[in-house]
């Protein structure tokens, strides 16, 4: 919920459907602090999709990310976005499709869960550590081969560790991360599984 009381997918939906610029840049002016969470959400929402993305994502989406996750990580507490990223306008599918499907995902969970230990949101530590996961995450998924699959745990936990900071729920970002934990345990694992098959090999 917003300091208004607002639900964030009514506030998510209003500024869709509004003439405001619809660019990278003005998640800052119109999310604030939320707008890292806002950006984690938008650029590892298609990698987080159980379909091979062919590697398309990792030319914006996840290092987007990656360094929206740096900045986490060293404390900031407001989005900074190179001027060229800034003015990137959100294609019409992110506007048209991805959108109206988050929000009605947001809302469904937003039916179910209320604010809970929502004051460990604003704890510098807890700000940092999410970072720093949803850094680890982002870039597993930059590092998945493509079409492997092995991108999407690793993306679907810092979407889900993006909806708990949203929607002040601690123990959505608890669960996102253990999401991400096992999705990079799945990709160490297929590692191992090659480079024994390799060896066997050569």
């Amino acid at each position: 919920m917003t300091s208004a009381n607002i639900p964030f997918s009514t506030e998510l939906e209003r500024w869709l459907k509004s003439s405001q610029p619809k660019t990278m840049g003005s998640l800052q002016s119109v999310f604030g602090e939320k707008s890292f969470a806002m950006l984690v959400l938008i650029c590892m929402f298609i990698p987080s999709l159980p379909v091979p993305t062919g590697g398309i994502t990792t030319v914006l989406l996840v290092p987007a990310t990656v360094f929206a996750s740096m900045q986490m990580v060293i404390g900031r507490t407001a989005l900074w976005l190179p001027e060229r990223i800034a003015r990137a306008e959100l294609s019409d599918t992110t506007l048209k499709r991805a959108l109206p499907f988050m929000i009605r995902r947001i809302r469904w969970f937003e039916r179910f869960s209320r604010p809970r230990l929502s004051h460990y949101l604003t704890n510098p530590a807890f700000r940092i550590t999410n970072g720093i996961f949803i850094f680890l995450f982002a870039l597993g998924s930059l590092i998945a081969p493509p079409f492997s699959g092995l991108d999407t745990l690793p993306s679907m936990g810092a979407v889900i560790i993006a909806l708990g900071l949203i929607l002040e729920v601690v123990l959505l970002t608890v669960i996102g991360i253990i999401v991400g934990l096992v999705g990079l345990g799945v990709m160490v694992a297929a590692a191992s599984i090659i480079v024994t098959f390799l060896q066997q090999i050569f």
